[in-house]
């Protein structure tokens, strides 16, 4: 539950802000061990009354199907928009998990001519001497955020940047050996997952 509110025109005001916003470039598509699709909907809830009428959303076969709340004669759903929740990217100099936008802030700011690439399930920035490193939860969402990323620097004609994908095994020991002999600790580049 995001907003609740006996007052109509405070949970409407909140509504519209929903229906507004715009999807950001990095949200989750999977979640779990399982690594499930996820859907997300959001939902705005009234109480019931004689007058109230049913909702209809459309099914992956294109029929109508009523939504309801299971097991609930008191509440009925009003409107039902699609959604997403934004996928936080961790960040190993501050400790915290940051949001993608945060990433691009530092990433549009670099100047000179620098390196984006991936090792297992982490996003490395160097310029020159300089990394800064980002985790993902798996490698699919390491190169799900590096191909944001890359197609996002191209829209705004940012040219000074090389990407480079995880490719070759020779590649990682190299870049285990340069990682490590700037502060990283070997067993957390070996690591594929964050769960």
């Amino acid at each position: 539950m995001l907003h609740k509110s006996a007052k109509r025109s405070t949970i409407m005001r909140h509504w519209e802000e929903y229906k507004t916003q715009i999807q950001p470039p990095h949200v989750k598509t999977n979640s779990g061990k399982k690594r499930t699709k996820m859907n997300f909907e959001l939902a705005l809830v009234f109480p019931k009354t004689r007058w109230s009428t049913k909702t209809y959303s459309k099914d992956k076969l294109g029929r109508n199907v009523e939504i309801k709340l299971d097991d609930d004669d008191q509440f009925r759903i009003k409107y039902l928009i699609p959604y997403w929740e934004e996928e936080l990217i961790y960040d190993y100099d501050m400790k915290k998990r940051i949001r993608y936008h945060q990433v691009m802030r530092y990433v549009n700011g670099i100047q000179d001519i620098a390196q984006i690439f991936t090792l297992n399930n982490k996003l490395i920035v160097q310029v020159e001497d300089n990394v800064k490193m980002y985790g993902n939860k798996n490698i699919p969402d390491t190169e799900r955020l590096f191909e944001t990323i890359k197609s996002d620097l191209l829209k705004r004609s940012k040219t000074n940047f090389i990407f480079v994908k995880d490719v070759t095994t020779h590649q990682r020991s190299l870049l285990y050996d340069f990682l490590e002999k700037r502060g990283f600790k070997r067993d957390v580049l070996f690591r594929h997952y964050s769960y």
